[in-house]
Formats: structure tokens, sequence, C-alpha cells
């Protein structure tokens, strides 16, 4: 008998639970010690941690591993892959992998099974079904659940209705298929060719973020040859018209090769970009050839506020280079002065419906603050803020998901913003002193100021053109910077983009970046990158780009009071939609009315209802069912009382990839690993006399399949702690303690 705890903790906290238990009952009968005699006070402390450690040991659920009982029904249950990869030729080529199944099942199995147990014919595609024979078995599902249909077939034979089952399939899976998927044995057979097959395949087509970096962006794929060598032709489509062809060399034997395309989406429609392989001759299918990426129109900007310490250049350069960016929505204060009360003054710009919060220098609430999607300090000093902005700044990056940002050499210096609280959500500490340094005196030679470190060749904020190889060199021609601040330690988990020269020719992080909570910080320590723009040609616009990245970088990732996400869906699937609400001051909503509606690629639409989540507030759930392919545009409205609390709009490509025909070749793996967890085996067609016997041996053998029992569940738990609580309770009365 083997006996274990179903929510097993490790040595520490068994040795911190003990610790606790016996500091628990010291302190309830601490005050008894002078009343009492040791050994009575001893004898009471013992019988309280007794009765705690039996609670304790209950809460963690205590179970025996029992061998299952053996199966007593008589029926058997012939599983056939019906999905669309059973199209596919068998092995030899001639007949398709549904009808060696077929013939299988028909002159193989039924011969074998039927002088022994009842057999009913069941057909798996995402979904199982139970048909009258496999004549009835058709080919056309959109995906193979194997693992749910095992689950599933486990659950009937809980009830003795099934002793075991014949599962027949090519392996090829479109969904997980779980480690141990259930106790009744599976005896699986493979249909169609594992090796010796002609096929060529696209695979895992992506594109970079362009919701930071919009002018470019990267298109990628894995190029697959399931066979010899090959050398085949590459297209890559924007929406349907050839923008690349290129010829690409294949090892072979399943090798991947990884292809990259530079693309430029459009800014204001949405893109589909297809990269396609040639046919090759006597190949297994061509349904795998193709693979498709999406990339969404884009949303609305996102609203940032900016706040300048003091009029200057860079205010002038920056406000006018995000000006003219789509993607941003800025509003802006800058500190003018004092008035003739010596109070501060401020220069406002934005949108009218924001900016009389801004009137003081700063939003007064969490609700006007909230509004944003990422804050910008430039040159700001430590007593600009007020404690509780401090602490509503915090709230605003860490809870909210907001972005700050922390520019100009000021910001970093003794008496920078960076020395007040926020400090501990940057990616490097305060210096100190906060020196200031002379970029442009640490070298004078054009084009080593500025080093990009590994991590900054590869980040979106830094990428100033297209091309690998045109990373570095748009920032080696930048003009020198005024100055840059000394900072201290990077803080752990943060990411230096780029540095300069220090006072003694040591690197100083000139660009950084943190996540702090659910949001993003980033900081630049330089001065004077205005001169970036002044000193470069008129065309060369590498001082807009990188602010514009910089500043959609930290503002993009967060989400607006109404949000929604939902999985690119393969056709027949159904995918969860997942609505987030939240009120204007970003608290949970769960009494909101979510209606979701959903328009097909043809216009035809459908309303759905999403339904509150309890695993976590203000999240709601729809499930989305495609079945015509292409974009589909959804439609998110969140009310409550009558009172609307926002909408959002997302789009969704359906069918853009078919899992069914990853690597159409037979995968006895998946089948090996489905037969071996439940007590059964794979088998070989040559293989088959015995089933039965094999079927009925494993039926009974319980070594497969343990099941848990609890131990605590029965009354002897209840009267022991009831015994030890009421021996506790008379010696207690006995010796004169209440």
């Amino acid at each position: 008998m083997d006996i274990r705890f179903a929510y097993a903790p490790p040595a520490w906290a068994w040795a911190l639970g003990g610790v606790a238990i016996l500091l628990l009952a010291l302190a309830v009968y601490r005050s008894a010690r002078a009343r009492i005699s040791a050994p009575r006070w001893a004898l009471l402390v013992a019988l309280r941690v007794v009765t705690l450690v039996v609670v304790a040991l209950i809460l963690l659920r205590p179970v025996r591993l029992i061998p299952a009982a053996a199966a007593t029904g008589r029926a058997v249950a012939i599983v056939v892959d019906d999905s669309r990869s059973m199209q596919l030729p068998d092995a030899q080529g001639i007949e398709t992998r549904l009808q060696r199944a077929r013939q299988l099942v028909a002159g193989r199995l039924r011969p074998l099974l039927e002088g022994d147990f009842d057999l009913r014919v069941f057909a798996i595609s995402d979904t199982l079904r139970e048909v009258p024979s496999e004549d009835a078995l058709t080919g056309n599902g959109r995906g193979s659940d194997l693992g749910g249909a095992v689950t599933a077939m486990t659950e009937r034979a809980a009830a003795g209705e099934f002793v075991g089952m014949v599962l027949v399939s090519d392996g090829a899976a479109s969904t997980p298929v779980p480690a141990v998927p259930g106790a009744l044995p599976v005896f699986a057979i493979g249909v169609g060719a594992s090796g010796g097959v002609v096929d060529r395949e696209v695979r895992d087509v992506a594109v970079s973020d362009v919701s930071v970096v919009d002018s470019f962006a990267e298109v990628t794929a894995n190029l697959v040859s399931h066979g010899a060598r090959d050398t085949v032709d590459v297209r890559l489509l924007e929406n349907g018209r050839p923008l690349d062809i290129r010829q690409v060399r294949l090892p072979g034997n399943s090798q991947p090769v990884r292809e990259r395309f530079r693309v430029s989406p459009s800014r204001t429609a949405a893109t589909v970009y297809t990269v396609e392989m040639a046919e090759a001759t006597a190949e297994l299918t061509p349904a795998n050839n193709r693979g498709t990426v999406f990339v969404p129109a884009p949303g609305l900007p996102h609203p940032i506020l900016i706040v300048e310490g003091a009029p200057g250049f860079e205010h002038s350069f920056l406000t006018r280079t995000l000006k003219n960016d789509t993607g941003l929505d800025v509003d802006v204060i800058v500190r003018k002065g004092r008035s003739d009360r010596g109070e501060p003054t401020f220069y406002v710009q934005g949108a009218a419906s924001r900016t009389a919060a801004l009137v003081n220098g700063f939003p007064r609430t969490r609700e006007e603050l909230f509004r944003y999607a990422a804050v910008v300090f430039g040159n700001i000093e430590a007593d600009f803020l007020s404690r509780d902005q401090v602490a509503m700044l915090l709230s605003f990056v860490e809870q909210r998901g907001g972005g700050l940002a922390i520019i100009g050499a000021r910001s970093f210096g003794e008496r920078g913003v960076i020395g007040t609280e926020l400090g501990r959500i940057l990616a490097v500490e305060a210096r100190g002193a906060g020196a200031v340094n002379a970029a442009a005196a640490a070298s004078s030679r054009q084009g080593t100021r500025i080093e990009l470190t590994s991590s900054g060749q590869d980040h979106p904020v830094m990428q100033l053109a297209p091309g690998p190889d045109a990373v570095a060199s748009p920032w080696n021609a930048l003009p020198s910077l005024a100055a840059a601040a000394a900072v201290g330690r990077t803080r752990p988990g943060a990411e230096v983009l780029a540095l300069v020269s220090g006072p003694a020719g040591e690197p100083q992080p000139l660009v950084a970046v943190q996540r702090a909570g659910r949001g993003r910080t980033l900081l630049f320590t330089g001065e004077g990158a205005w001169r970036w723009r002044m000193g470069l040609a008129s065309g060369n616009v590498a001082y807009e780009t990188f602010w514009r990245q910089a500043l959609r970088w930290v503002a993009v990732q967060a989400p607006a009071p109404v949000s929604v996400e939902v999985e690119a869906p393969p056709l027949g699937t159904v995918v969860p939609i997942a609505v987030r609400v939240v009120t204007p001051a970003f608290e949970p909503v769960s009494d909101a009315g979510v209606q979701v509606r959903v328009e097909e690629p043809g216009g035809a639409a459908r309303t759905l209802t999403a339904s509150l989540d309890s695993t976590e507030p203000g999240l709601y759930r729809a499930s989305l069912l495609t079945l015509a392919p292409g974009v589909h545009r959804i439609d998110v409205d969140a009310s409550r009382g009558g009172q609307s609390l926002g909408k959002t709009s997302a789009q969704v490509l359906a069918g853009g990839n078919d899992p069914e025909f990853v690597d159409p070749r037979r995968n006895d793996a998946v089948l090996r690993r489905l037969s071996e967890a439940t007590g059964g085996a794979l088998l070989e067609t040559s293989a088959l006399a015995g089933l039965s016997d094999r079927i009925r041996k494993a039926a009974a053998s319980p070594t497969a399949r343990l099941v848990e029992r609890d131990v605590w569940h029965n009354g002897w738990s209840f009267m022991i702690i009831c015994a030890l609580l009421g021996i506790e309770w008379a010696l207690r009365r006995r010796w004169g303690l209440r």
C-alpha cells in the first residue's frame, strides 16, 4: 500500500510548519504556565500540538495508491482517425490512409476480436462520435484530438462499459497529447508512411512586432524538406501580390532552414503575408507548402504625457517629431517659471478632453493619470513630485501597466527624479554625486560615441534602419551628445541597450530598459540629442525614428479599460476570446455586460455574450468557432447599469495555418506515448495475432492503472479530532482552566 500526500510541500515547508504549530500551541498556553504544574502544562501543549498536526495532515490530503478494479465489461472500442490527413496516400501510395484503416477494421480487427468482445466503432477528428461501421468514415474532420479520444473513452470505461481500445491513426495529432491520458489500455495501429516520403513544408511563419517599429518588419519562416536535399523556389506574397522570390537550398532529412524577409506593412490597413514553396514531384501533400501571418491594422493612438522641467531645444524637437506620429497622442506640460506669488507656472498643450486636469503641472487623481499609456519626464528634479504623486506613478506602472520614460541628464543628477522612490523601478541605480561627463570629450572620432550592446542590436527601440548589416552603422554616424549622466549599477533584470564613455573612459549606460510589474520603464541619460537632428542631413530620420520607437515601446503594452485577446484560430476550431474590463482607475469590474460582435470576411456578423470567469476579477470569456477563412473583426462593448465602460476592437486571421498537416508523416512517437502510458502497446499490422489475449491481460492487470483513495475521508479522522479536543477540554476544566 503506497500512501502519499496529494499536496506534498517541500522539506523546508514541513520544518517551517512544524515550528509554527509548536509556537502556536505554546502561545495558547502561555498564560497558563504559572497556574498549573509543569507536567500538566506540557500535556496540554502536547495535546494541542497533536490536534494541529492532525488537522494539517488532513489539509494536505493523504491518499493511498491502490490498483484499479479489473474491467468487467465485454466491449472493445475501435477508434479510427477521421481527420483530413487520413486522405493522404498510405505507405504503398496506392490507397489512402483511410481506405487502409477501413480494410484493417473489416479484414483484420473484426475477425480477431468479434468472437471475444462486443465491438463498437468510433470516429475521432476534433470530436469523438460513434459510427454504425467503418464504412461511415469520411476523412473530412478538421483536426485530430487523439488525447481527447483516449480521455473520453477512459471516462466511459470507468463505468465498466469498455475493457480496451484499439486506435487506428496516422498519429497526426492537431492538439496537445497529455502525458498520461487515461487508464483504459490502448493498442495503437499506425497507418501511413513514417519515412521515405517526399514532402516540402512551411512552418512557424511569424512577423516582428510592428507596434514599435512600423517602418519595416521581418517575416520569418522555417522551411523543411522531408526527404533528400532540395533546392526550392520560395515566394513571399503581400495580400496575394508577389513581393519576393528566391531560391533556398534545403538540407533534407527534415532539418529546418530559417528564412527571413524584410517587409514594410501598411500603416493604414491590415496586411497578410504568405510564404510558399513550389510543389515537388510526387509530394505527399501540397497542403503544407504555404504559411500565412497577419499584421492587423493600426489601432487607436496611445496617449502619452510629456513633462519637461524647462523649455529648451529638446522639447521643441521632440514634440515636433511626435506630432507627426499617428501611433501616439501627445499631451505636453512644460514648467515655465513662477508667478508673482511664487507659484510655479506651466505651459500645457494637448487634447482638450485631458488638458483641464494638467493646469497644476501634473494629473491630480488616478483616473486622470491612468488615461495615459505612458509618462515621460525630461530633466525633472526630485522635488517636482509630491509623495502622493510618486506613489500614484508607481501604481500607474506596476498595476495599470503603463510606461515610464526618464530622459535628460539632469533627471539623473544629485537632485534628479531618479533619487525618489521611482528609482526602484528604473534600470539603473543613482550615482550619488550624479556627475555629468562630456560625451563629446570621451572620443572625438566620429563613429565611436555610442556603442550598442548585444541586447541593443536586437531590441526594437534601437532599430534605425532595415537589414541586419545596417543596425550599427546609423548609430556610428550620429553627431555627439552634449553630455551624458553618470549613473550607478544596473539593476537585476534590466537590459542596457546602448553605452557611452564615462569620465575615465569606462562604459556608462545611455539607453536602458526594465520591466516593472505590469509596465515598462526606459531611461535615456544623454543630454542634447536634438544635435542629431541638427547635425544630420535633412533626409536622415534617425532622431525621429529613435524617439518614436522609444516612446511607443513604453506605451504599447498598456491596456485600455476594455481590452480583448484572441489567438489566430485554425478553421473549425473553437478558440477562447478573453475580455478584461476595468474602471477608469483600473479596478476590475465583475458585474459588467460584455457583448462581442464577430464580423466574418464575407460580411456576415454574429453577437456573442461573454461570461465572467470566476478565476480572475474583471475577466470575461466567450468562444469563437470560425468556419470561413480570412480576417475576422471582433468588436467588444462593455457596459454596467446602462453606462458604457468602453469599447475595443481586434482583428484575427482564421485558417492561416493548418496544424493538421504539420509533418504529415506517420507519427509513431505520439501513438507509442498514448498506448504505453495506458498499459497498451503500439502494434505493427503484422503483429495483430493474439490481440484478444493482450487486451484481456491488460484489462485485468492492475500494474499500469493506480487510482487515488483518500485516507482521511472517513469517520475515523473526525472521531480522532473530536477525541483530542474533548480530552484537552476535560483536562482544562478539571485543572481550573477555561
